[in-house]
């Protein structure tokens, strides 16, 4: 089995969820929201994560970071994604902010699954991942709006325990340590994103554990 295959089965099977996303959370009385179930008024949302895989064991993924314009989350590191608008499913929705933020076309996607979701507190949000597979594009069409780079890293760069680093960040008016991965010269990768992220770590090394 290559490692599509193996994404595309263990994502139809039952997830690491919280054991994974709790790594990504800072250590504080406040972290059990992050990790709670989403209230009745939270908004649904749905984020697409696009990984290539040029060579079907050398994945890469692919990220953006938000535009400093917009309301929630500015100047971050994100997956494509926004709010599920009425009459849409979670694919719809993915599909549709991927095209609308980056410009790829839903005809170059190949859906694997869906990540476990996970509610987001400064925006009320309750997050679906779909994972997915996508085609290269020479040139992203970016949304300007939304947008201001793309991030095309290797996803070997995360595969390793020490890639985690910590920084220390005022939220909620504590200092605390922030874990996060430094991908980026001057915006970390932390957050929902993260922890995210950090599910489909785990079911990566699922599969280099299988192939030793």
């Amino acid at each position: 089995m290559n490692l599509i295959d193996h994404i595309r089965e263990r994502l139809a099977k039952p997830l690491p969820g919280l054991d994974a996303h709790r790594v990504f959370v800072p250590d504080m009385p406040e972290s059990a929201l992050r990790l709670a179930p989403p209230p009745a008024d939270a908004r649904r949302s749905a984020v697409l994560v696009p990984l290539i895989a040029e060579v079907i064991d050398d994945l890469r993924i692919v990220f953006t970071v938000r535009s400093l314009s917009l309301r929630s989350h500015k100047g971050q590191i994100s997956f494509p994604g926004g709010r599920i608008d009425e009459g849409e499913d979670v694919y719809t929705a993915a599909l549709r902010e991927l095209h609308e933020e980056i410009g790829v076309e839903p005809h170059d996607v190949t859906i694997l699954g869906e990540l476990s979701p996970l509610y987001i507190p400064p925006s009320n949000s309750a997050v679906t991942p779909v994972v997915a597979l996508i085609k290269k594009s020479r040139q992203w069409v970016i949304s300007e709006a939304e947008v201001t780079e793309v991030l095309d890293i290797p996803f070997a760069s995360f595969l390793d325990a020490t890639s985690i680093s910590f920084e220390k960040r005022s939220l909620y008016g504590r200092l605390v340590d922030v874990p996060q991965w430094n991908i980026h010269p001057s915006v970390p990768l932390w957050g929902a994103t993260a922890m995210i992220l950090n599910e489909l770590v785990w079911i990566v090394k699922e599969y280099m554990k299988e192939q030793r």
